[in-house]
């Protein structure tokens, strides 16, 4: 018998929270917080749309 483990939160998901905390840091390093928010929106819409891409190849 084998048992399949399934993740409560996929590997892109945590990318794209991980993307947001960073450019929310980033955004708090240089003092403008919506600056940082828009980092991290950003930099997680690459992280899981090259993900993506990589298992649609």
């Amino acid at each position: 018998m084998t048992e399949e483990k399934k993740p409560d939160v996929r590997r892109g998901e945590m990318a794209f929270i991980f993307a947001i905390v960073l450019g929310l840091v980033l955004g708090v390093a240089i003092k403008k917080i919506r600056i940082g928010i828009l980092i991290g929106i950003i930099l997680g819409v690459v992280i899981v749309f090259t993900g993506w891409l990589r298992t649609n190849r």
